[in-house]
């Protein structure tokens, strides 16, 4: 582009009739000429690509923010809609592979309401057992519970009441609910003791939560729950306990009949499993004998949790007759007369299960003292934590589901639909530790 302006300028020079110059003057002259249409041509060029640029720079932004906008969207369509795991192995194998991440979806949500119960369970017990603390008793949880919950209610109210005005003056003010809600703890010490004691004694002594052994019990039997959950979760996995020193040394070609044998032969210790915690519950719990045949102590074990669940439903008609005595304070074994009890055992429809003369045996006198809001059974078992020999099946029910887990995991390896390496599992982990590890690195570089 110089040498093409630098021709018109010497042409347009002609033109004009400027005089020809000679000698080192004309060499001179040339060079400047020649200089100044490279100087011309480059600033031509500058310009106009400038102006390029500035004619594409809106059109790049706008691809720009498209291809930042197409990732986000895509984002949230997958957000809102989890693509299925993608199957990898045989066709055969992708429905075991969609069954095995249904599973997982249903214990994860089983597990997570398991824990949420549990925690209410013994929040709650900690609560009335503050609460109903007598201050004789010489133990301080009373006063304790009594200055959290002040310094909540205070602290909160604080918070609240002044919505209006600055972080700091907000924050001031739930401090100083929480100071006042201490200091105050003792001036209501013996509020409530007895009402929390007679609503703790109801729930202990004369609920449906007493046929589970109480509060406590409960809460035994959700950890119980949790940890089998959590075992068949991660059974499902592949993190479950696994001893692989000997696999990590095979060759890749004799790994995959090895984890099969593996999935199987853990999958046989779990059937085993339950077929002991039945017989051991069959026989303990539910007065089956040790010689019985198997479908013996499986129709007397049925028939025993019959008499529970029917002990259990009559429990909870009682529960709420029950309730607004306890709530109102009335004593929870004082408000059921025994002309009420005996016209209850009569409508609640024993006849229908147990014989007239063990039906009998359950009536008082109609001046004898009130009557406990607690079911009675009729054949004399005692139904305080009758529940807890049922609640126990957890136990075969639970290695069943971690039997059939190693049995799917066979499965799935036979059809290719999952790794067998051993790290395979835990590659999310290992990878955020990496990822970890490195980013210190990055920083300092």
């Amino acid at each position: 582009m110089a040498k093409k302006k630098t021709k018109r300028h010497g042409a347009t020079g002609k033109g004009a009739g400027a005089p020809e110059p000679s000698g080192a003057e004309s060499d001179v002259e040339k060079g400047e000429q020649e200089s100044a249409a490279e100087d011309t041509g480059d600033e031509g060029e500058g310009s106009s690509e400038g102006a390029a640029s500035a004619e594409e720079a809106p059109a790049k932004a706008s691809a720009a923010e498209a291809d930042t906008d197409a990732p986000a969207g895509g984002e949230k369509a997958a957000a809102k809609s989890p693509a299925p795991p993608p199957s990898r192995g045989a066709a055969w194998g992708a429905p075991l592979l969609r069954l095995e991440t249904s599973w997982t979806k249903l214990e994860t949500r089983l597990i997570t309401w398991v824990l949420v119960a549990q925690l209410v369970v013994m929040v709650l017990w900690v609560l009335l057992s503050g609460l109903a603390s007598p201050v004789q008793s010489g133990n301080a949880s009373g006063h304790v519970m009594r200055a959290v919950i002040g310094m909540i209610a205070l602290a909160t109210l604080g918070w609240v009441a002044t919505r209006k005005q600055s972080l700091n003056v907000r924050r001031g003010a739930a401090g100083l609910g929480m100071l006042i809600g201490i200091l105050i703890a003792g001036a209501w010490r013996t509020v409530g003791v007895d009402y929390f004691d007679n609503l703790r004694s109801w729930l202990q002594e004369g609920s449906v939560l007493t046929l589970m052994g109480g509060l406590r019990g409960v809460a035994t039997r959700l950890t119980l729950w949790l940890a089998l959950l959590g075992g068949s979760l991660a059974t499902g996995a592949g993190k479950h306990i696994n001893i692989d020193v000997i696999f990590r040394f095979v060759p890749a070609r004799f790994r995959l009949p090895i984890a099969v044998v593996n999935y199987l032969a853990a999958a046989l210790m779990c059937f085993g499993a339950v077929w002991g915690f039945f017989d051991h519950l069959a026989i303990e719990s539910f007065g089956a004998k040790a010689d019985d045949t198997v479908s013996a102590k499986v129709s007397i074990s049925l028939d025993h949790m019959g008499d529970h669940f029917f002990l259990t439903r009559k429990q909870m008609g009682l529960d709420v007759r029950a309730f607004p005595h306890v709530i109102k304070g009335d004593r929870y074994d004082q408000w059921m007369s025994a002309k009420a009890w005996n016209e209850w055992v009569k409508d609640a429809g024993f006849e229908d299960r147990y014989p007239k003369e063990l039906l009998d045996s359950v009536l008082v006198p109609e001046d004898a003292p009130p009557h406990a809001p607690l079911v009675v059974a009729p054949d004399g078992e005692t139904t305080r934590g009758i529940l807890v020999h049922d609640l126990s099946l957890v136990f075969p029910f639970g290695m069943l589901a971690i039997a059939l887990r190693f049995l799917l995991r066979a499965l799935l390896a036979l059809s290719r639909q999952i790794e067998i390496d051993p790290d395979a599992a835990h590659k999310e982990e290992i990878g955020q530790h990496t990822t970890t590890a490195a980013e210190p690195k990055k920083g300092g570089a």
